[in-house]
């Protein structure tokens, strides 16, 4: 994509530098002239040539709206420019996000002690609950979409990247057979491609699958092949975390079977009854 660098956006945000980008649309450092801050610009540049993205876009920037007072990405506002861009003004983020976080830790050959896991996913899982009270599902957690903030500017954790989110009861976006999120992280039913199918269990699953990495330094299943991965998250046995951690105790195994049970029914129901559990057996 082009760099926009130095263009104002709908009259109000002066793009200084692009940050991120993906496949539809990039993210800019902007300052806003209006309240004289800087914010980060999530900026689809093209509204017709990719509608079905926009309506992802609006999902998104309502989503984290609706979570406000949580630990979801702020969101200052939306809007649309005269030339068919459509952007989200967010909150700036200084820091680095939990995968990079984990890949320090695990190149020292260390595990997160269990304060720091505490300290790092409660607010995640605060924000999850309130996400699925309103009846919306993130659909694409993992390590890269919690956000560290450093301490000198205020420290704590943010959730990411709403792009995926399902709203229970909306239109669903995702085509029948395509699977959307994050492989290692994806839950069994969202393999098979079925989105009206889909509830806040994925998301249970995802965050169990998280805490396995934390924990164990790996992720539950492991392969190159994405057929084979398949196979192993729909149908494998449940992988133990004993066997990487003796030092926890055996009763782990039993949450884990739990946590990433293949059908949702034999899941955990709620995010927070997950995270309960999981500290009691820490002993947090």
């Amino acid at each position: 994509m082009d760099d926009w660098s130095g263009r104002v956006v709908d009259g109000r945000y002066q793009l200084l530098r692009p940050i991120g980008q993906g496949s539809h649309g990039v993210v800019y450092r902007a300052h806003d002239h209006l309240m004289r801050v800087d914010v980060a610009l999530k900026l689809l540049k093209d509204i017709a040539a990719d509608a079905e993205y926009y309506v992802r876009m609006v999902r998104e920037a309502r989503a984290m709206a609706a979570l406000a007072g949580t630990s979801a990405v702020q969101v200052f506002g939306w809007g649309a420019d005269i030339d068919g861009s459509f952007y989200i003004a967010m909150e700036i983020l200084e820091g680095m996000n939990f995968e990079e976080y984990l890949l320090r830790v695990e190149a020292r050959g260390d595990r997160l002690d269990v304060h720091a896991l505490t300290r790092i996913l409660d607010p995640i899982v605060a924000t999850l609950e309130a996400a699925h009270e309103r009846g919306i599902v993130h659909r694409d957690l993992k390590p890269s979409n919690i956000f560290l903030i450093e301490s000198h500017r205020g420290g704590g954790v943010r959730l990411l990247d709403f792009g995926l989110v399902k709203i229970l009861g909306a239109r669903p976006l995702t085509r029948e057979g395509f699977v959307a999120g994050s492989p290692n992280y994806i839950a069994p039913e969202a393999w098979r491609g079925e989105p009206t199918k889909l509830d806040h269990r994925i998301d249970v699953y995802s965050f169990g699958a998280i805490i396995y990495r934390v924990l164990a330094g790996r992720v539950p299943f492991e392969s190159g092949d994405l057929m084979e991965l398949l196979q192993l998250v729909t149908r494998g046995a449940r992988p133990s975390l004993v066997i990487h951690r003796p030092d926890l105790s055996p009763e782990i195994d039993a949450w884990v079977e739990e946590a990433l049970a293949v059908d949702p029914e034999y899941r955990f129901a709620r995010i927070r009854a997950m995270w309960n559990a999981l500290r009691d057996i820490l002993g947090a």
